[in-house]
């Protein structure tokens, strides 16, 4: 018999989906648990919607109101920050797309004011990456990733910045960020850009984002890649699939290509399982999280322990979906290789602090920094 979901589960759940808003809470709610959980899965905000206007809230509300208020600050402050990269990019003519954090909160979440992000994620067609910095710098980002040896000896899709007013970039020239992924998924970010739409944010700004095929495909995928362990992750995934546009069959056959159909479709049956709901996926994609190993591992887990968890459960990091793939062995590998992963990220830990990132090391090294955006147009395909 598979347990029952505890009912301070059940109400992150409903804050996530945007269901039973003011509704009774679940008795003997403990708020510092409560709070605890819904700060691990990032969805305090949503959180505060569903609880707004219960007295037996009242000891949360001031808490849960700062912590709304400083997320519609950073919405304005990212909505402010793009419309300076749209302007700037579309001078240049330099082909880009903005995902995940404002585009979710305004675009797929029921509400603006319920999905919590702090950073902005940009990706810019391999092509046009070079460019793309170098206009983000002359505009007043600043790089944050200065360590240029360290970057091309990484070879990470991503370079980190912040904009004028301090808000963190993100700045992308493909889906998989280290290498390791990008040998194992072949995702064509060049093929997505070329299907963007443009969007205006509730900031008044429009930007270009992903058709919402390729932005459940994106969320999907990223959701799998960081253990699909945190309900505003799944969160992300359920609101994308409402969109009545969202073309089955094609997100199958680009998941296939890309060989990311295991990840997501075990994230998608994570989303039914969580929030009860059932999704139109073709037989061919259910059939990666139904045949393989990481699938039904990862159904067997919720059974014994439904998602999501809570802070005091054993088990929280979500290796069964991170290092799914679309065989056992390949699966097992992957497992392996993250799991030697952690203990090299913690004795580096040990040995300089929690705070050291060689990247943030201030290495303006011209000839690396040009090594590293030659590599950037051999690395990755074209549209």
């Amino acid at each position: 018999m598979t347990p029952e979901r505890r009912p301070l589960a059940s109400l992150l759940i409903d804050s996530a989906a945007g269901t039973n808003s003011g509704a009774p809470l679940p008795p003997d709610i403990d708020g510092h648990p409560l709070m605890n959980a819904g700060r691990m899965h990032r969805v305090l905000p949503a959180l505060r919607r569903r609880v707004n206007g219960r007295t037996e809230a009242d000891p949360w509300m001031t808490a849960l109101n700062t912590l709304r208020h400083q997320q519609l600050l950073r919405h304005m402050q990212a909505g402010h920050e793009l419309g300076s990269v749209s302007r700037a990019f579309a001078d240049a003519t330099i082909r880009w797309a903005v995902s995940k954090g404002p585009v979710l909160s305004d675009i797929v979440w029921p509400y603006p004011d319920m999905r919590e992000y702090t950073d902005v994620d940009v990706f810019v067609h391999p092509a046009d990456f070079a460019r793309a910095l170098a206009v983000l710098e002359a505009s007043g980002f600043s790089l944050v990733d200065r360590n240029w040896p360290e970057m091309r000896r990484l070879s990470r899709a991503e370079v980190a910045m912040t904009g004028p007013t301090g808000i963190a970039f993100d700045v992308h020239w493909d889906i998989a960020v280290t290498p390791r992924a990008r040998s194992t998924f072949r995702i064509n970010l060049p093929t997505m850009l070329s299907r963007v739409r443009h969007v205006t944010l509730g900031t008044g700004v429009t930007v270009p984002v992903f058709d919402p095929t390729d932005l459940l495909l994106h969320v999907a995928f990223h959701a799998a890649q960081n253990g699909a362990n945190r309900l505003v992750w799944v969160a992300d995934v359920l609101h994308c699939t409402q969109h009545a546009s969202i073309h089955w069959q094609r997100l199958t056959s680009d998941a296939i290509h890309a060989r990311i159909a295991t990840p997501v479709a075990m994230v998608l049956e994570r989303v039914e399982r969580t929030f009860g709901v059932s999704l139109p996926l073709p037989a061919t994609l259910r059939s990666y999280s139904v045949t393989t190993f990481s699938g039904r591992t990862a159904r067997l887990r919720d059974a014994s322990r439904p998602f999501p968890g809570l802070p005091d459960d054993p088990a929280l990091s979500g290796l069964e979906f991170s290092s799914a793939r679309d065989t056992a062995l390949g699966s097992l590998g992957s497992a392996l290789w993250q799991w030697a992963d952690v203990r090299r990220i913690e004795a580096r830990v040990r040995r300089n602090g929690a705070d050291a990132n060689p990247l943030d090391d201030d290495v303006p090294d011209a000839a690396a920094r040009r090594d590293y955006l030659r590599d950037v147009l051999s690395a990755t395909p074209s549209a």
